[in-house]
């Protein structure tokens, strides 16, 4: 189930795809898309994806890079996402590093969570302008 306030939702002349393992599919292996993913069935492996939601019944094990991660079923390894939610009959073991973080009451999370924060300090030297970046870290990630 896709959020209303969900990337997928919040511009309809975005050329935003949409993938789907469903219910019955077992699926090991790598997605790499600009779009978005929907998980019922069973997959093992990697995603980078704007959005990935795992529905009720979806299991997940492996690596998600994304936006966006809803959790409504099981998912087990590691992530880096920005906007992390867990409903509440999703279950996260792993870890995980995020900038938001909503978990509803019922949702479950087994591992270490992390902030990923992209702080920008900017100073002036010499009349010139210089970025440093420092980055929330849970140590080897």
């Amino acid at each position: 189930m896709f959020l209303k306030n969900s990337n997928l939702f919040s511009d309809s002349r975005k050329n935003t795809t949409l993938s789907i393992i469903a219910e019955g599919i077992d699926f090991s292996g790598e997605i790499n898309t600009e779009g978005n993913i929907h998980i019922d069935g069973t997959m093992r492996g990697t995603i980078r994806a704007n959005e990935v939601v795992v529905g009720p019944n979806g299991e997940f094990d492996g690596e998600i890079v994304a936006d966006v991660l809803i959790i409504n079923g099981t998912i087990k390894g590691k992530f880096t996402i920005k906007n992390l939610y867990v409903k509440k009959d999703g279950l996260i073991q792993g870890r995980a590093k995020y900038e938001i973080l909503v978990v509803e009451t019922g949702g479950k999370i087994q591992g270490e969570l992390g902030i990923n924060k992209q702080n920008k300090l900017i100073s002036k030297k010499n009349g010139k302008e210089k970025v440093n970046s420092k980055n929330g870290s849970m140590g080897n990630f």
